[in-house]
């Protein structure tokens, strides 16, 4: 989102007491995808860029969604083929999944992208702040640094790029049972020996498969009368024979809904 020069209803400068703002030519609200391609595409154009970001280095991408969990599921993949080595003319032998390798696997990965963006900010020439960004007049953002202090920015134009974030639903008694969102899911060191999903979309089914072949039970509770059609788009029914692979061998491994239980 773009912001215009807005009226000064919204704003009242009069009341606000700003600094001398730093000015940029663009300053970009969170790092995501959209905001760092703009902001390293502006910069190596000469235009003078800043990306806010309060946590996540890249926005959630590289950091706790679509990477780490296609890492989390690649290993769950891997542990599926021992169990299933007999299929492949492999005898079975000895193993067993631990649980911290995978989440030290997906670690180093998330560390290397890390690694990467940095390097690309550098090479860019676009600046990238760390810390808790606020509006405080039209164009202008006061940033409280992570390490301390602040910086207040002032942009020609200003990108919110703020991205989402897991939600607990209102279900009565969810939140205080304190559950997991994909975010902790990612992360665990251990593996649980019964797992309910809340969802059958594209993350819960994810999610179901790649434990369920870990070695948890696996519970899916979807609430209308089947899970996400995985591979389909609103606008085609059409499946590649490939996405049709994968989705059987999904279905006949990992996934159950209204509380039947799963198999591998």
């Amino acid at each position: 989102m773009m912001l215009q020069p807005q009226s000064s209803a919204e704003f009242d400068l009069e009341e606000v007491n700003v600094p001398n703002p730093e000015n940029f030519d663009a300053v970009v609200l969170g790092s995501g995808e959209a905001g760092k391609m703009l902001a390293w595409t502006l910069a190596t154009q000469g235009k003078r860029s800043v990306v806010v970001e309060r946590l996540y280095i890249g926005g959630s991408c590289p950091n706790i969604a679509c990477l780490p969990s296609k890492n989390v599921i690649h290993s769950a993949q891997v542990a599926s083929y021992f169990r299933r080595g007999a299929e492949f003319g492999i005898a079975a032998g000895d193993w067993k999944v631990e649980m911290p390798g995978v989440r030290d696997r997906k670690r180093e990965m998330v560390d290397g992208l890390i690694a990467m963006h940095l390097d690309k900010y550098r090479a860019s020439g676009a600046e990238l702040v760390m810390g808790h960004g606020r509006f405080v007049s039209p164009k202008t953002i006061e940033v409280a640094l992570r390490d301390g202090g602040i910086r207040t920015l002032h942009g020609k134009t200003v990108v919110i790029n703020t991205g989402s974030r897991a939600r607990i639903d209102a279900t009565d008694g969810l939140r205080e049972a304190r559950p997991l969102t994909h975010i902790e899911a990612l992360d665990l060191d251990h593996i649980p020996e019964h797992l309910l999903i809340l969802g059958g979309g594209y993350v819960g089914i994810e999610l179901a498969q790649a434990f369920r072949r870990f070695g948890s039970r696996v519970t899916v509770v979807e609430r209308n009368g089947q899970p996400e059609k995985i591979g389909t788009s609103p606008k085609s029914s059409r499946t590649s024979s490939a996405t049709r692979e994968s989705t059987s061998s999904r279905r006949r491994e990992s996934t159950a809904w209204r509380g039947c239980p799963a198999r591998r």
